[in-house]
């Protein structure tokens, strides 16, 4: 095989393997809030790591670990063994990703309609679709549990509260060794928001895992992660998940919220959405 050749066979493994699959990453888990775009934010990671996510609620993570096995991933609420076995990895990087809680209650209400959700029983997930929209986007603000007693039965069914997903947020955001992306920065002009934050959003990954990636790579990688036009769910290394993509705006809660589910979001999460960053005051 001559030099020539070699170059070209190099050159056609650079375009169809992602070009940071390549690159040395630490060892880290991602956790999302439900509905905050975990598609948006796992396509992304794909293409700068070259990883795959590897669902994670069970332990001993060191089985996981290795970086071509992929990273972890789960969402908020963590079950309490769960952030107790983390605890015990010092080592292990996290991402989580948030979003307008309103948002993401809008969201959840046309997930359950469309599909079983994790935490409500088929019994209830009838009555849920006996209510009005209005009823149900209220049913979803406040329903709440404690998360100790239902982890002992159901460690996989700690989404469906909002008020306990957003608390846990919020624990992790303060902390400092942990990256926090909102899915208003990283979603780009295609899902509302602008290139400029997407590729703010896409450095700080790159700089948090220390990853190689150039300036130009970061914009072709922000071009790819809006929508489903370029979807790897369902294939190799993600047979486990699955596109959840609806429409992914910033800000629909406007179209759909009434005064009185402001004045119930506001009692239930006013100060989380404050905390969070998405007001400054209850007076929206």
């Amino acid at each position: 095989m001559n030099r020539t050749t070699m170059k070209s066979i190099a050159f056609f493994i650079a375009i169809l393997v992602p070009f940071a699959s390549f690159c040395e990453t630490s060892p880290f888990a991602l956790i999302t809030i439900p509905k905050s775009g975990s598609h948006l934010i796992i396509k992304t990671l794909y293409f700068l790591t070259g990883s795959k996510p590897i669902w994670h609620t069970k332990f001993p993570s060191y089985q996981y670990l290795p970086r071509e096995d992929g990273f972890l991933y789960t969402h908020f609420c963590v079950s309490p063994q769960l952030e107790a076995d983390y605890s015990e990895l010092p080592n292990l990087k996290k991402i989580i990703m948030v979003r307008d809680l309103r948002d993401v209650a809008i969201s959840i209400v046309h997930q359950i309609v469309k599909a079983p959700w994790p935490g409500l029983s088929g019994e209830k997930r009838q009555e849920f679709l006996q209510m009005s929209f209005d009823e149900q986007l209220l049913y979803v603000i406040n329903y709440n549990y404690d998360v100790r007693a239902i982890a002992k039965t159901s460690p996989n069914s700690l989404q469906v509260s909002l008020v306990q997903v957003a608390e846990q947020a919020l624990r992790y955001s303060q902390n400092p060794d942990v990256l926090t992306l909102r899915y208003e920065d990283l979603v780009g002009p295609n899902g509302g928001g602008t290139l400029d934050a997407q590729i703010a959003q896409l450095n700080r990954i790159k700089e948090f895992l220390q990853i190689g990636a150039t300036h130009a790579s970061l914009y072709e990688i922000a071009a790819k992660i809006y929508g489903n036009t370029i979807d790897p769910f369902g294939q190799e290394g993600f047979k486990n998940l699955r596109s959840t993509f609806r429409v992914g705006k910033i800000s629909s809660w406007r179209e759909h919220f009434t005064e009185e589910h402001k004045a119930v979001f506001k009692k239930k999460l006013g100060q989380t959405l404050i905390a969070l960053g998405y007001e400054q005051d209850d007076k929206w």
